[in-house]
This record gives C-alpha cells, sequence and structure tokens, in this order.
C-alpha cells in the first residue's frame, strides 16, 4: 500500500476543524444587553459540556475579541463569577447598567437567560468524527522489521507551538536525531479532543520528514490510543490518518479503570472498560521506575498489536518516566518553544 502524501493530508485534516474561538465570539455577541448566558450554555452550544472551561478561561483574556461583551456570561448558578479586568464589582457594574437585576452577586437565570443561535460545524460534529473514523486496513506489523522508534510531542511558546520527534535505534534508548516543526496551535485544549489541537502540527512535522526519508517505522504519541471516550485518542486517529504504526503513552488517565487496586512498579496492568466490565482492556498501566509513584498508561493506536506495543515501550524504559523516545521530544519541543 503506497503512503498517502502527509502534507495533503495535514491540509484536508486541518479544513475540517471549526474555529471555536470564532464560534464563542458569534455566540456572546448574540447575548442582548439585559441578558446573561452561562459558560455551561456556550459550552453545550459548541457541542459538548467539557468545553465549559475553555470559555471560561478565554474569556478571561483581555485579548479575546469579545472582552467588551463577556460580563454577560457568568456561572451555571447564576454567580457573576470573574472578570477580564480582575474585578467582579466591574462585572456587577456593567451587569446593572444594562438593567440586570443582581441579588448577592447572583443573576436570576430564569429571569435574564439568552436564547443562544444555532451555530455551524462544532464539536458535536467533531466526536461524530471520531466516532466515524474509518482507518486504512492495518499492515502487519513485526518487531523484527524495526530499525527506528519515533517519540512525538509538542510544546507551547507564547505564540505558536513546536512538535517534535525524536528517533531512536531498534533498542529505543540510542539517539538518531530530532526534527521540529514550528506553527499554531489553533484549536484550544479541551478534555478528549486533544487530536484536533495537536494532529495538525504531528503531520505537517511528518509530512517533512517523509520528505526527508526520515519516517520511524513505529511511533510513540504523547497522548492516548484506544485509551479514550471514544477509542479514537490523538495515537489511534494520527496513525490512521499517516499511515504510520502508532502506541499512545499517556500520563493521565481519562477514561477506564484498574483491573488491580494498586500497581507496582515495572508490572503492567489492564486498564478496563469498568468494573462491571472486566475483560475489555483498553490499555495498560506501570509505574515505570522506583525514582517516580507516577504511572504512565499505554494504549494501541494503530497498525501494532498489545504484545508488541508493551515490548516497544519496554525496550524505550530507561530511567525516566516516559518512554525515551518521548522523553527527548519533550525536552527538544521545549527547549524550542522556550524561544518563541
Amino acid at each position: 500500500m503506497a503512503s498517502p502524501d502527509l502534507r495533503e493530508v495535514a491540509d484536508s485534516f486541518v479544513a475540517g476543524i471549526p474555529n471555536l474561538r470564532d464560534q464563542v465570539d458569534q455566540l456572546v455577541r448574540s447575548i442582548a444587553p439585559g441578558s446573561v448566558a452561562t459558560y455551561g450554555d456556550l459550552a453545550k452550544s459548541l457541542g459538548d459540556i467539557a468545553a465549559s472551561r475553555w470559555v471560561a478561561t478565554y474569556l478571561l483574556d483581555p485579548t479575546c475579541r469579545v472582552a467588551d461583551f463577556s460580563h454577560r456570561v457568568v456561572r451555571s448558578t447564576g454567580e457573576i463569577g470573574l472578570h477580564y479586568s480582575g474585578s467582579s464589582e466591574t462585572k456587577t457594574e456593567l451587569l446593572r447598567a444594562e438593567g440586570v437585576v443582581i441579588a448577592k452577586e447572583t443573576v436570576h437565570l430564569e429571569t435574564y437567560r439568552a436564547q443562544l443561535p444555532p451555530i455551524g460545524r462544532s464539536l458535536s460534529e467533531l466526536k461524530a468524527w471520531q466516532l466515524d473514523f474509518e482507518s486504512p486496513a492495518e499492515p502487519a506489523f513485526r518487531l523484527e522489521d524495526i530499525e527506528a522508534i519515533g517519540g512525538i510531542d509538542v510544546s507551547y511558546g507564547k505564540v505558536q507551538a513546536v512538535a517534535a520527534c525524536s528517533r531512536m535505534q531498534v533498542d529505543g534508548k540510542t539517539t538518531i536525531g530530532t526534527q521540529t516543526y514550528v506553527g499554531a496551535a489553533e484549536f484550544p485544549y479541551i478534555t478528549g479532543y486533544l487530536a484536533f489541537r495537536e494532529i495538525p502540527l504531528h503531520l505537517n512535522l511528518l509530512a517533512d520528514m517523509q520528505v526527508a526519508g526520515t519516517l520511524p517505522d513505529v511511533l510513540l504519541v504523547d497522548g492516548n490510543g484506544r485509551l479514550h471516550p471514544r477509542r479514537m485518542g490523538i495515537a489511534t486517529m494520527l496513525g490512521g490518518l499517516a499511515g504510520i504504526p502508532t502506541i499512545g503513552v499517556a500520563k493521565k488517565l481519562i477514561c477506564g479503570v484498574l483491573r488491580v487496586p494498586e500497581l507496582r512498579v515495572g508490572k503492567w496492568e489492564p486498564i478496563v472498560v469498568s468494573k462491571d466490565q472486566p475483560d475489555e482492556i483498553l490499555g495498560y498501566a506501570i509505574v515505570p521506575h522506583t525514582k517516580t509513584k507516577h504511572p504512565i498508561y499505554v494504549s494501541r493506536g494503530f497498525g501494532v498489536d498489545d504484545q508488541a506495543m508493551l515490548e516497544i515501550v519496554e525496550r524505550c524504559l530507561n530511567g525516566h518516566r516516559s518512554p525515551e523516545p518521548i522523553y527527548w521530544a519533550d525536552r527538544e519541543s521545549r527547549r524550542h518553544a522556550s524561544t518563541l
């Protein structure tokens, strides 16, 4: 099977991602003077209540384009909440000047809640995209064919982001080299949607590596694979798009439960859907060494079975919490991002 042109894949992927900032701006501007909406109302209009925290963070940024209207957005309880000026009193004064009655720093939502307009492509459609995503047929994977193991990660500067891919020899510990790509991270961080924030950066980096002839044989991705609420974490989606075998390595458990109550250093333990579904394994957890109490969570991305996945990750454990390819990709991306 011929490898896809990864630059074309990157452009096509980006074209399907909505601009959430524009959508929040549209929603906030629609709130008439004398009315309010909650952060959760805006998040639901975007397609997922999980976006509430990001919406609040965005509206607290004095440089956001709707900062002057953000006083009309309050907490889910009706409490006034914070304001970009740093003064909740200012927010209260602005609302009262528009005719909103405030008692005990709270707005009566049943009286003042605005009806928000429909918007275009949203988070609900991104969820559907992940649920319906069709990966290409997975090629046969053989450990003995591996020559280079890659690790990919992203760090964020003040303006731009840096994606880095470090390649290791087959032992998982000897460095071959690291390549980077600098670009904008247009999509915000929202739990469960990391793929739409970082895959554009990853794909552009991998496109550069494709041209240079330096793509790794298997790629460890900082994030989840199948261990994801929609079984379609960043590692799975990236692997399917790029046609590269991938493994997800995360530091945070966002779904599933451990099948055992406690982890032991150096021992893989399954992560299952729930205590009521103990046979469906989503991934594995391991405390990699005695210097840390914190585990990593490993799951299949694309094109690698569980046995090969665990062997590859074990090869790459060398005294750091993260496997060596991701550890060095993280270090290089952070170093580069600190200059941006």
